[in-house]
């Protein structure tokens, strides 16, 4: 049996790899016309921490979650687990107990030591879960794919139709592509900016609210956010971003972590602009 799977990002190479593992039969070709360096998922900040979706019970979002922890878990504790940038990491939530937290590690309130660190919090949960890097995962599964014999093709798909004659079932995992692949009107992006910047030393994450302000870190970069914009659909970095982002992360942070971030280096932005953004007094 012939399968296409169209997309090259996090979702569509690990539904290909599923598909190759419980079907060997099957013959897998994935299609896309970016692949790693170029997709959405590479520039995920790749926490496992699951949103809330209103329309789909909580049973199911569980089950979900427990199988994608299980999964990622389990590599994290294989040899592969550096290569593939899978890894644990340990910090807070926000305050309501979510449904994950028998599936996560050590799920706990803070303690009154460490709520004193974050003086405008008045409560505060840790936990540890699973990070994972996506660029290095993305050239995982690749590799993972090539060894099994699945073919991959940079390739524009126009209309899901055009491949009915070469492949006996097509699967979409195009994300944001099936807007205008499907005419799926429904989707509308939620445009995110963050700042990759390298600080060793940190090594939990934090996380305020409703997780927009955040600090993880990853295996050699840190990922501080960031920008929620819906219905953008702009790929262009925004001037005022880096500001705003180093604003928020001013507050959640306590004065210490702010003081070392003088050291940060800058992975996707003019490094001037950063620099004046850590540099710069907080506004009172």
């Amino acid at each position: 049996m012939q399968v296409a799977v169209v997309g090259a990002g996090v979702i569509g190479l690990s539904t290909a790899l599923c598909i190759t593992e419980t079907c060997p039969s099957c013959s897998v070709t994935v299609l896309s016309d970016q692949f790693s360096p170029n997709t959405t998922s590479d520039v995920a900040a790749g926490m496992l921490i699951p949103h809330i979706y209103p329309d789909t019970p909580i049973h199911r979002q569980k089950q979900w979650f427990q199988e994608t922890f299980t999964y990622l878990f389990a590599i994290s504790n294989s040899a592969e687990a550096s290569e593939a940038g899978i890894h644990l990491v340990s910090g807070p939530p926000k305050e309501e107990l979510p449904f994950w937290s028998d599936i996560v590690l050590g799920f706990r309130p803070m303690s009154e030591a460490e709520l004193q660190k974050f003086p405008q919090h008045r409560f505060g949960q840790a936990f540890t879960t699973l990070k994972c890097d996506c660029p290095p995962y993305l050239l995982w599964l690749e590799k993972r794919l090539k060894a099994t014999g699945t073919q991959m093709y940079t390739r524009k798909v126009a209309d899901l139709w055009e491949l009915h004659r070469e492949y006996d079932i097509v699967v979409n995992c195009t994300g944001m592509g099936a807007h205008q692949l499907v005419g799926d009107k429904q989707l509308f992006p939620v445009r995110g900016q963050v700042l990759k910047v390298h600080a060793p030393w940190v090594t939990q994450f934090i996380r305020d609210g409703d997780g927009l302000t955040y600090i993880y870190p990853g295996i050699h970069r840190v990922t501080l956010g960031g920008t929620r914009e819906k219905g953008n659909w702009k790929y262009a970095p925004a001037g005022g971003s880096p500001e705003e982002i180093m604003k928020m992360i001013r507050g959640l942070e306590n004065f210490c972590y702010v003081c070392r971030l003088r050291g940060l280096g800058l992975l996707s932005l003019e490094r001037r602009q950063l620099w004046r953004a850590l540099t710069a007094p907080p506004s009172t």
